[in-house]
């Protein structure tokens, strides 16, 4: 058994590091620059600055601080005209007109020597910009630059410069020394446009270890590193585990109340199969597996909130909870606005957990053991409870692997509508404000309670029945 459990342990752990490669790559590829995201929690005064070389300074240092100055993957594949230190290329809109000067010249050298000679006429001009109209001039026309795909434009622009720029008094000897370095840079990548070369659609590999933006994420998770909300700036785990707390609370009520009622159902139904007292408890039950969570929801909060009818319990949120001076008084609030969601989340199980219990104790019942214990003079009741109630329980056991993630994904919905501060609202409400930092942790924890789910479920159905071979057999 101890085996069996460390496979599936290591099958679950290959399945989760696949599903964090999925997540995150779809993290990176959500509309947006990342960088841009958190620049105005870490850096105010960047949308305040006009000077193209401040704001890039500014977006170097966040993106340092936050990891995104690396290769995305320990293993990347380019197309051979680009260059290998793509990705150390900041801002991201730069790293996009270097890609296409780069695909029009399919000169890898040239364009990222084109440019460092960029980024030396801002870090030269850009400081003396106020006191010299020609440096003004060349900050900008280097700003300009750096935002054109297109080669031919770029090379117009720099000749117009220069030759505005040659006539100013102001202009120094290493500002016009720039102007004609970048003017021989683009005429170079403007003669290699068009030519065909077959090398650049031959793929290229590049190892960059474990010095990547996965590994920090990846490590990030398994460690809680901080992660800042986009929204408040607060730390997204603390948003996230405050979340957790209410939506294990929310859901471990409804998945026992499901289970123990489901159970107790099902062995009623059973026992009385066919009769029809039973066939109507069925219909009840089918009923309000029918209806979808929101409108049963709703229905809660009409017939028994509004006032329209009865006013028995809150509609929503958690009221005086947090301000309750004792424990008594926190669980009797956590009752009364509790119990609504519950309910909403535990009735859309208990149809099918009673339905799959009930047919089990008619399989059960018709097994030739109950026959001959029956021959023997032992009770109904007896057989139930000490014989088929335990074989009856095998295939509740599978399908508890598979309420469990049912139940977190339907509290999403019973969560917003209740105003219940989980994991579900929490996703919702940062899905909408789009920060990502908060849900894509929420996606792992999601995918590892359902992947971890199902290996507790084996342990406990081999517990149940020592005789169920493992995987190995």
């Amino acid at each position: 058994m101890f085996r069996s459990l460390l496979r599936r342990c290591l099958n679950a752990l290959v399945l989760l590091g696949v599903i964090s490669i999925i997540a995150f790559y779809l993290s990176k590829l959500v509309p947006g620059d990342e960088v841009l995201d958190y620049l105005s929690l870490d850096d105010s005064k960047y949308a305040a600055s006009v000077d193209p070389l401040e704001q890039r300074v500014a977006y170097a240092r966040v993106a340092k601080k936050r990891s995104l100055d690396l290769p995305l993957f320990y293993l990347s594949v380019l197309p051979s005209n680009y260059p290998d230190s793509l990705f150390l290329i900041l801002p991201v809109s730069d790293r996009q007109t270097v890609k296409k000067w780069a695909q029009a010249s399919n000169q890898k050298e040239g364009t990222i020597d084109l440019y460092h000679d960029l980024q030396r006429g801002l870090g030269y001009a850009c400081p003396l910009a106020d006191a010299s109209p020609a440096a003004n001039q060349l900050c900008q026309m280097v700003s300009e630059l750096l935002h054109t795909h297109d080669l031919f434009s770029a090379h117009h622009i720099i000749l117009r410069h220069h030759s505005l720029i040659a006539k100013d008094s102001s202009a120094t000897p290493e500002t016009l020394a720039i102007l004609d370095t970048l003017n021989k840079d683009i005429e170079l990548l403007v003669r290699s446009t068009g030519k065909p070369q077959m090398a650049k659609w031959l793929p290229v590999f590049y190892w960059h270890g474990t010095h990547n933006q996965y590994h920090q994420w990846m490590g990030g998770f398994i460690t809680f590193k901080p992660l800042t909300s986009l929204i408040d700036g607060r730390n997204a785990w603390s948003k996230i585990f405050d979340a957790l707390s209410w939506t294990l609370l929310l859901n471990g009520l409804a998945f026992i109340l499901a289970i123990v009622l489901g159970v107790l159902i099902g062995l009623w139904s059973g026992r009385h199969d066919g009769l029809k007292k039973e066939r109507v408890v069925n219909i009840i039950l089918f009923t309000l597996f029918a209806l979808p969570s929101f409108w049963l929801a709703t229905l809660f909060i009409y017939f028994l909130s509004s006032g329209e009818w009865l006013s028995i319990f809150p509609a929503g949120g958690l009221g005086p909870y947090h301000s309750a001076s004792n424990v008594f008084q926190k669980w009797a609030v956590l009752l009364t606005h509790l119990t609504l969601p519950v309910l909403c989340l535990a009735l859309g199980s208990l149809a099918y957990i009673s339905r799959q219990m009930k047919q089990s104790v008619v399989n059960q019942f018709h097994q030739p053991y109950v026959l001959s214990l029956r021959s023997l003079g032992v009770s109904e009741k007896t057989i139930l409870r000490k014989h088929v109630f335990r074989n009856a329980l095998f295939p509740v056991i599978t399908m508890i692997g598979g309420a469990l993630p049912a139940l977190l994904s339907g509290s999403l919905i019973i969560e917003v509508i209740f105003s219940i501060p989980g994991m579900g609202r929490l996703m919702y409400t940062s899905l909408v404000a789009r920060d990502w930092p908060v849900v894509f942790p929420i996606l792992m924890f999601g995918a590892a309670i359902t992947v971890f789910s199902y290996i507790l479920t084996d342990v406990i159905y081999k517990w149940a029945d020592p005789r169920v071979k493992s995987l190995e057999t």
